[in-house]
C-alpha cells in the first residue's frame, strides 16, 4: 500500500504508526524532539522516569490500559486512591461525599449541588445539546450562581483566561464525567498510573514499531508538507524532499498551515478558528512534602499557578529515592511573559504562592526545579466545535490529519490520543483499499 510519511512522534503519531506497519504499510516518523512521546515525553529524576506534565489514568481509560498490558507492564500498572482538594482562603478537602457536606464556602444545600456534579453528568448520554450552551450557563442550569461563582468561575478564568466566557459545556461535562467515572465504593476517586514512568511503555512501543519496521527520525522537524496538483507528495525535512504515497500530519492546526502552504483557502480559515493554550509546569523536587492532597485546585488569583498536582501522594515517594514531586501548573497565551521565563524565574514568582497555601513551606526545601513548556496543550472547546471540527481527511488527496484538536466530545489525553491514531489509520486503510 505504498509508503507513508507520519509528522509528528506523539502518541497519536505511535498509534497510527503501530496500526499501520501491522497492515503492510511502510512507515517513517518525524519527531522534532530527541524522543518520541510528545506532551507525554519525560525526564530522569534519581535515576527514574517522571513525566514532563503530570499524567494519570482514569478508569475508563481502556485503549491505553490494554496497550500497557501488551507491552507486557500490566503487572505494574498501578490504581490508588486520590485525593483531591480546594483552596479557597484554605485547603478544603473533596474527595468523599461527605468532604463535600463539610465544604465551609458553601451553604448546606450548594454542598449538595456541588455534590451531584460527580452523578450527573455521567447519567446524561445525548452530549449534542451541550454544544449550544456555555459551560457557565449549563453549570449554573444544574448546580445554581452560588455553586459556579464560588467554586468553578474562579477555576475557569485561571485556567481560561479572557477566553473563560466562550468555554462550551461539552468541555466541562466530560470533565466531570471522567472523574465521575473514576470513583469507586464510597464515591473514592481510583487513578492509575505505571510505576517507574509512563516512559516505559513508550520506550517499549518504540522498540515495537521499529520490530515492525517503523522508520523513526528524531531531531528531524518536518518543514513543508510538498502539495502538488492537490496531491500530496512527500515532506521536505532537514533540506531534504522525500517522497510519499501519504502524509499523516499529527501537529497542532497552526503548525499544519505553517508546514503546508498549499493547502486551500476555505480550509484554511477553518483551521485557523482553532486556538490553543500554551501550559508551564514548573517541577519541584522537595525534601518533604507538602500535605495530602493529590490534586489541588486553586481558587485564588494571586497565586500564578493554577493547580498543584503532588505526584508522591499517588505514586511513593521511595518510587524517586525519598524525593517528593510537586507540578505547579498554569496555562496562558503565549504572548504571557510567564511563557518565556527561566525555572530560577518562575520559582521566584511561585515560592509566595506555595507559602500561602501551605504557611511551613520552606525554600530550603527545594532541592531542584524543571520547568517544562508547551505552545499547544489546550485546545479551546467553543459551543458548536463539531462545525469547527475537521475531519481527518483533508482537501488534499493523500494528506490526512489527526491532533488533539479533533478529540471529541472526549477530553485529550493518552488514551484518546491512541484511540483517534488509530482511528485515522483505520480510514487511511480503507481509503487506499477502495481506491
Amino acid at each position: 500500500m505504498g509508503r507513508v510519511a507520519i509528522v509528528g512522534g506523539g502518541v497519536t503519531g505511535m498509534a497510527a504508526a503501530d496500526f499501520l506497519s501491522q497492515q503492510g504499510v511502510a512507515c517513517t516518523m518525524y519527531e522534532r524532539d530527541g524522543a518520541l512521546g510528545g506532551l507525554a515525553g519525560s525526564f530522569e529524576v534519581n535515576g527514574v522516569r517522571l513525566e514532563k506534565f503530570y499524567h494519570h489514568l482514569f478508569t475508563s481509560d481502556r485503549a491505553i490500559v490494554a496497550l500497557i498490558e501488551e507491552l507486557g507492564l500490566g503487572d505494574d500498572l498501578e490504581w490508588k486512591p486520590s485525593v483531591t482538594g480546594y483552596y479557597a482562603q484554605r485547603i478544603h478537602r473533596l474527595t468523599s461525599p461527605g468532604d463535600v457536606l463539610r465544604f465551609e464556602p458553601l451553604p448546606f444545600l450548594d454542598r449538595i449541588r456541588l455534590g451531584m456534579l460527580a452523578i450527573l453528568p455521567r447519567l446524561m448520554g445525548d452530549w449534542k445539546p451541550l454544544e449550544e450552551i456555555t459551560a457557565e450557563a449549563w453549570l449554573i442550569r444544574l448546580a445554581g450562581r452560588r455553586v459556579y461563582e464560588e467554586v468553578w468561575a474562579p477555576l475557569l478564568r485561571a485556567k481560561f483566561g479572557r477566553y473563560a466566557d466562550q468555554i462550551a459545556a461539552v468541555w466541562i461535562w466530560n470533565k466531570l464525567k471522567l472523574r465521575g467515572g473514576s470513583r469507586g465504593r464510597g464515591q473514592a476517586e481510583r487513578l492509575g498510573y505505571l510505576r517507574g514512568g509512563f516512559g516505559r511503555a513508550l520506550e517499549r512501543w518504540e522498540s515495537r514499531l521499529r520490530q515492525q519496521g517503523v522508520e523513526i527520525r528524531l531531531e528531524a522537524p518536518v518543514e513543508e508538507v510538498r502539495i502538488t496538483a492537490g496531491k500530496a507528495t512527500g515532506v521536505v525535512a532537514q533540506g531534504n524532499f522525500e517522497p510519499y504515497d501519504g502524509v499523516l500530519v499529527t501537529t497542532a492546526p497552526e503548525i499544519f498551515l505553517h508546514i503546508a502552504a498549499g493547502l486551500p483557502a476555505d480550509y484554511r480559515q477553518r483551521l485557523a478558528q482553532i486556538h490553543y493554550l500554551a501550559n508551564v509546569c514548573l517541577i519541584l523536587k522537595l525534601k518533604q512534602g507538602l500535605g495530602q492532597v493529590y490534586w489541588l485546585n486553586i481558587n485564588d488569583p494571586s497565586i500564578p499557578f493554577v493547580a498543584l498536582v503532588e505526584h508522591t501522594n499517588l505514586q511513593r515517594p521511595e518510587e524517586y529515592g525519598g524525593a517528593h514531586l510537586v507540578y505547579l501548573s498554569r496555562y496562558m497565551d503565549p504572548a504571557d511573559p510567564l511563557y518565556q521565563m527561566s525555572t530560577k524565574e518562575l520559582l521566584e514568582i511561585y515560592l509566595p504562592g506555595l507559602r500561602k497555601l501551605f504557611p511551613q513551606f520552606n525554600e530550603g526545601w527545594v532541592e531542584e526545579a524543571w520547568a517544562w513548556r508547551e505552545r499547544y496543550t489546550q485546545p479551546l472547546i467553543v459551543r458548536h466545535y463539531s462545525q469547527i471540527r475537521p475531519p481527518f481527511r483533508t482537501p488534499i488527496e493523500n494528506l490526512w490529519l489527526c491532533c488533539m484538536a479533533q478529540v471529541y466530545p472526549q477530553d485529550r489525553g493518552m488514551n484518546y490520543a491512541l484511540v483517534y491514531g488509530r482511528k485515522v489509520a483505520e480510514e487511511m486503510i480503507r481509503e487506499w483499499r477502495i481506491g
